[in-house]
């Protein structure tokens, strides 16, 4: 009996072995920029005025609101979809001893200058795939994605030239 579970052990490491690279060796590339920016119900430029940590109604997680002074509306499915401000719900944050951790959700501070690609949820206006839908302009006017702790990878997207092309803004 015990070398029956000896092979068997054998047997099911050896499979492990070779069914386990296939099996985590996939990754998938974020869509490029033109097509984020085509399924955008909206696409924005503002700043992050103020962000707050709530408790959510229903669950012992924590959501971050986030208000975001509008500058401009680089496009938006009906001209009044989109007000002087914008508030985000993204799941994540902390309060008191509670903290939600969300991977692949941006962490936005007040101050930080963003260009948003949005889209109309049930839940409101949320950016596309969270990350790939909030790019920080940086002071150089280069556009970042959060890198995976949520702030601003140092490898700047695009250039500034991209960020005055597409929405006019110049630095």
């Amino acid at each position: 009996m015990r070398a029956v579970n000896r092979h068997l052990t054998i047997l099911i490491g050896a499979l492990a072995l070779l069914g386990g690279p296939d099996a985590t060796a996939m990754t998938v590339d974020p869509a490029p920029l033109e097509v984020l920016w085509a399924e955008a119900d909206a696409v924005v430029h503002g700043t992050v005025v103020a962000t707050e940590a709530v408790a959510a109604p229903t669950s012992p997680r924590v959501h971050t609101q986030v208000t975001v002074v509008i500058w401009q509306v680089a496009k938006a499915s009906r001209a009044d979809a989109i007000g002087r401000t914008l508030s985000l719900t993204l799941p994540g944050g902390t309060l008191g001893r509670l903290r939600t951790v969300s991977p692949g959700v941006p962490r936005l501070t007040p101050g930080d200058e963003l260009v948003l690609l949005l889209d109309r949820t049930p839940r409101g206006w949320l950016p596309i795939g969270y990350r790939l839908g909030a790019l920080f302009v940086g002071d150089d006017g280069a556009l970042r994605q959060a890198a995976p702790g949520g702030r601003p990878s140092p490898t700047p997207l695009l250039d500034a030239a991209w960020l005055s092309s597409a929405l006019g803004v110049t630095r």
